[in-house]
């Protein structure tokens, strides 16, 4: 499977009142500030994510990186498949990828899921870490084919394929859990292309490493977290990046900061399976 993938390479809840965090859809013409207020509504924690909980934490191994959640109501119970998961730009930390291995159910018995683990720029050549742990050196992208890395990555060329494409290679109709760092505005527009191809509709959770870097995106960050909002995922656990920077947008206890660990679980999906 991950031999046919590298081979491309070479080419809201109770009816009534809403509460003001519950508002995904304010007016499309808002100025910069006030989209800034309406990103940090956005990201405030629903129990509605994660029913029955408020998502397992994994703890980080990095000073500067915060703890990730899953939420394990929508994994699908073992007799019926393992569960798979996808992990993009991981950047020499396995963290979540090597929790999502160790899973257990509450007798102690191991549940781990099947791993797909991306980056193009660390961890070597294609290779398998562990039992049911692949890795692939390739990226996510709207297309499938090459993309010209940064300065910082030495301007090289690397593989790049859409989600659609891997989970066909690795004939994977629905991943009950997909990882992303969202940094850049290509990783941003990466996520706006899933929902707007309605790829998102086939996962049932979101772990995100959000990250607000450019001044003149606010608008976009607001559309597209309002659109993920619409399209049924809700975050159930939220918490600041250690180096964030607070953004001196503040409303009531909430205030907003430049980076985030967030957690979404698609309220859409039925009975796992």
């Amino acid at each position: 499977r991950l031999a046919a993938a590298l081979s491309l390479s070479l080419l809201a809840g109770a009816s009534g009142r809403k509460r003001w965090w519950e508002n995904a859809e304010p007016d499309d013409t808002l100025g910069c500030g006030k989209c800034k207020v309406a990103v940090m509504r956005l990201l405030v924690p629903f129990p509605k994510g994660c029913a029955g909980s408020n998502g397992t934490v994994i703890k980080s191994t990095a000073a500067d990186r915060a703890a990730s959640a899953y939420c394990e109501s929508l994994f699908p119970p073992k007799m019926k498949r393992q569960c798979v998961v996808y992990s993009f730009g991981v950047d020499n930390n396995l963290d979540f990828d090597k929790a999502m291995l160790a899973r257990k159910d509450p007798a102690g018995v191991p549940i781990g899921c099947r791993v797909m683990s991306f980056d193009p720029f660390c961890c070597g050549a294609a290779q398998v870490l562990a039992t049911n742990h692949q890795f692939a050196p390739v990226g996510l992208a709207t297309y499938d084919g090459l993309m010209e890395a940064g300065t910082e990555q030495g301007n090289v060329s690397f593989p790049v394929f859409t989600l659609r494409t891997l989970m066909s290679s690795n004939e994977d109709p629905k991943l009950d859990a997909l990882r992303l760092k969202v940094s850049s505005a290509l990783e941003w527009k990466g996520l706006k292309n899933l929902i707007n191809l309605g790829t998102i509709q086939e996962i049932r959770q979101l772990s995100l490493n959000l990250q607000f870097k450019d001044e003149d995106m606010w608008e976009e960050y607001r559309l597209i977290l309002t659109s993920l909002r619409a399209a049924g995922f809700v975050p159930f656990y939220v918490a600041k990046q250690p180096q964030a920077s607070y953004l001196q947008v503040q409303e009531g206890s909430f205030q907003l900061y430049s980076s985030y660990e967030v957690a979404y679980g698609n309220v859409n999906v039925g009975e796992a399976g």
